[in-house]
This record gives structure tokens, sequence and C-alpha cells, in this order.
């Protein structure tokens, strides 16, 4: 086969998917069934050409692959001035990342006897075909292969359904054979389970926000998928419908609540003789700029709405400093809601207050309704349990909360000034809309 043949078969198959006419039959072609199928009648056949369109697409994508390593043996990038049969495929329109692959799986196949056989016949795709390569890699670079042992472990990869479970079957299969083959003494310890890799990078960008990323071995983040798990999972809003966060947002929200929770309990290590704590600073005056903002320990500056959240409920230490920065006072580093107060938050609010939230007492901040910078008292009657979220909302999204005649308390959305006020939300816990003392 040439590349007339390949030519040919694109046009035929280009003249097939020709858009349906807006009047007229055009027969049985593949254009009437792709672009107006009729229910139960066309299912077999359209059936069909998905098996039929899927087949062809792994076999087009062997062929690509087969070629371009044919072409690095010929030496054609180099005539053509390009390092890599990868640069050859970009040079013709193929994306970055699929160019590798194909490179990949092209340069493996001579090695791959089994598994060049399954793509022929178009029965295995080129991510699936990629990653059984990638995976007898994984294993014979940690025990020595024959050539049955290669074919084995390509029959033992390629029973796998998905390439995640050709990976894992190859690390199983690494550890299996490090541990059958090689003495204690030659043993290494596998890279997925080697702590002494593991890296985090934490930096703050222009915007004040942290970025981090996290290399850690698989006991690590075993722990740390064991932690967030519970806290990351998805909540409905109060009118059922799914949670609209998506899986990042969720799992960035419960390791937030993790730190929280680190932080807020006695027994953890010592940081320059003192608890670790967050530490806010606080101008009374002016500094040189003329500016009085708040600012964090290691974060820098912060909204007096942020500042004002932070300082609600958490452990923290308040640094008061004059206009020079020489503190002043350096407050309390305690929770400003005793344990007994929260405990009555609890018994009252059952979790997180907001309407249709109710997320656990445990994931909740205590929240001053008047705010203790503005004289507020920490007691039961100024203080509401949100979690971050919606402690978030109050502070910085227009949402203003009050205890009522009922002594519980209620929510009012964001509106505009001047406009008429929506109707007063009550609190999750509550089952009915009055505000009587004695409703329920």
């Amino acid at each position: 086969m040439d590349a007339t043949y390949l030519d040919s078969f694109v046009d035929a198959l280009i003249d097939d998917l020709v858009p349906v006419p807006p009047e007229g039959d055009v027969g049985p072609g593949l254009g009437r069934l792709v672009d107006c199928p009729r229910p139960v009648v066309d299912d077999e056949a359209l059936w069909g050409v998905l098996a039929a369109a899927v087949s062809a697409r792994n076999l087009l994508d062997f062929v690509i692959a087969a070629a371009v390593a044919a072409a690095e043996r010929a030496g054609v990038p180099e005539r053509r001035h390009l390092r890599t049969g990868a640069d050859l495929l970009k040079l013709l329109g193929m994306a970055p990342g699929a160019a590798a692959r194909a490179v990949r799986v092209g340069r493996a196949a001579s090695s791959l006897p089994a598994l060049t056989i399954a793509q022929r016949l178009g029965g295995i795709g080129i991510e699936f075909a990629d990653a059984v390569g990638k995976g007898v890699a994984h294993v014979e670079s940690r025990a020595p292969l024959s050539d049955e042992d290669r074919a084995t472990v390509v029959r033992a990869l390629m029973v796998q359904t998905s390439p995640a479970e050709v990976a894992a079957k190859a690390r199983a299969i690494a550890i299996d054979r490090v541990a059958s083959l090689a003495p204690v003494e030659q043993r290494g310890v596998p890279v997925a389970e080697d702590t002494a890799l593991n890296e985090m990078t934490l930096v703050q960008n222009a915007e004040g926000r942290y970025e981090a990323t996290l290399d850690l071995d698989v006991t690590t983040g075993e722990e740390l998928c064991a932690a967030l798990d519970p806290l990351c999972r998805p909540v409905p809003l109060p009118d059922g419908s799914p949670d609209p966060r998506s899986i990042d947002a969720r799992r960035a929200e419960a390791l937030g609540q993790v730190l929280r929770t680190y932080l807020s309990q006695a027994r953890r290590p010592m940081s320059g003789g003192v608890l670790p704590h967050v530490t806010l600073i606080r101008p009374v005056a002016p500094g040189a700029s003329g500016e009085v903002v708040d600012r964090l320990g290691f974060g820098g500056p912060v909204s007096a709405a942020t500042a004002e959240l932070i300082g609600c409920d958490a452990t923290l230490t308040s640094v008061i400093v004059d206009h020079a920065g020489v503190p002043l006072d350096v407050g309390r580093a305690q929770r400003l809601f005793t344990p007994a107060i929260r405990k009555a938050l609890a018994v009252r609010d059952g979790g997180c207050a907001h309407p249709g939230c109710g997320r656990p007492v445990s994931w909740c901040d205590a929240h001053h309704i008047q705010p203790w910078s503005a004289g507020g008292t920490t007691s039961v009657d100024n203080g509401v349990l949100l979690c971050r979220l919606h402690h978030s909302l109050i502070h910085h999204g227009g949402w203003q909360v009050y205890l009522g005649r009922d002594r519980h308390p209620w929510f009012i959305p964001p509106h505009t000034p001047g406009e008429r006020e929506p109707a007063h939300l009550r609190s999750h816990t509550r089952r009915t809309m009055t505000d009587l003392p004695t409703a329920a």
C-alpha cells in the first residue's frame, strides 16, 4: 500500500460523509445515517459505522506510528533539518502530544510483536498501545526481561481495560519480579515508594495567591487522598441540583479544612518555641505610605473583609502595630469563641447555618454577627456557624446575617442598596419560615 491507496480511501470516505441536502433522498449512504438517523431502524447500521470507524482510526494511528518509525530509520527528519520524527509529524499538523505518542509506539513496535499484531487488526487504540509500551519499559527498567518474559508481560498488560489499569498492572509486575529475582541486598526502593524523591513547590504569584505542586511517594499520596476524600465529596444545592463546584475546587476547599483543623488543635510541632499559627498584623495608624492595610505573616497584604473573616474564629495572633510597624499589642493566641460557646452554637445551628448548606460542625468557623472590631461580643447571640465557603460570602459576597426574634440566624441575600430588600431566608436547620420563638 502506498499514498495513492490512502488518498483513494480518504476521498471515498469524504464522499460518503457529504451533508444531507434539505430535500431529496440521498440513499443508504453514510451521510444519511450520521446526519439524520431514524430511531430503532438504523441502530445496527449506526453501530456498524461506529465499530468500523474506530477500527479504521486505530489502524490509521498504527500506520502513522509505523511510518514515522521508518522515516526515522531512513534519516528523513535529519535531511529536512529536523531533530526527530515527532518534529516531522508536527510539521504535518499533528499536535505535539499526539506526535510524541506516535513516535514512542512506532519505536517500540519491533520489540512487542503481540501488540503490533493487535494494532494491525485495528483492535487496539494508540493510547492503549502507548500505555502497554510504557508498562513494559517500566518493568524492564527494574528487572531484565527475555523475549519470552517480554511477551508474557505484554499479554498480562493487554487484558487490562484502560491505560490507567495498564500502568498499575505494570507497577505490580515490576514489584513482583524484583522481589522474586533480586537478592534482598540488591533490591532498591521502587520509585513510587521512595520518600527521598518527595518534593513540594510553594510560590506566591503576582495576585497574592499561592500556587503549589506536589510530587509524593505513594504512601504519602494515599494519606493525602484519605484526608481529603470525606471533605471533598459533592454537596447538592438546596433545590437538589448537583454541586456546581469542580472536583479541583472541592479538593482545594478540603485542603483548607484539613489545615484549619490542624492549626486548631494543640498537639502539633512547635515552631520557634510556639505552636504554629496564623499571624494577622493590623496597623492602628497610617504607615509611611499613608495606607492602613492589614497583612498576614507569610502572605502579605489582605483586604479588610478577609482580615475580619480570619479574625472571626481562628487560632491566630493578632499583632497591633503603630505607624512605624512597632508592635503595640500581641492580642491573645487562642480561639475567640470558647469551646463552650461553640458547643452551644453547634446545638442551635447543627452545622453551617447558611440556607441549604448544613456542612458538619467540624467544618465550620464561628462568625461574629456584629464584628469583633466594631464592639461585637463573643456570645451565642452574636455568633453563627458557617463553613468557609459561606463565611466568605458573608464577608465578600454581600450576604447579611442577623439573629431573629426566634434567636436563630436569618439571612438576607445580596441586593443593590435602594432596591426592595429580598425575602429573608431561615437558617439551614429551621423547618418553618416563621420567626416565632416556639417555632421548630
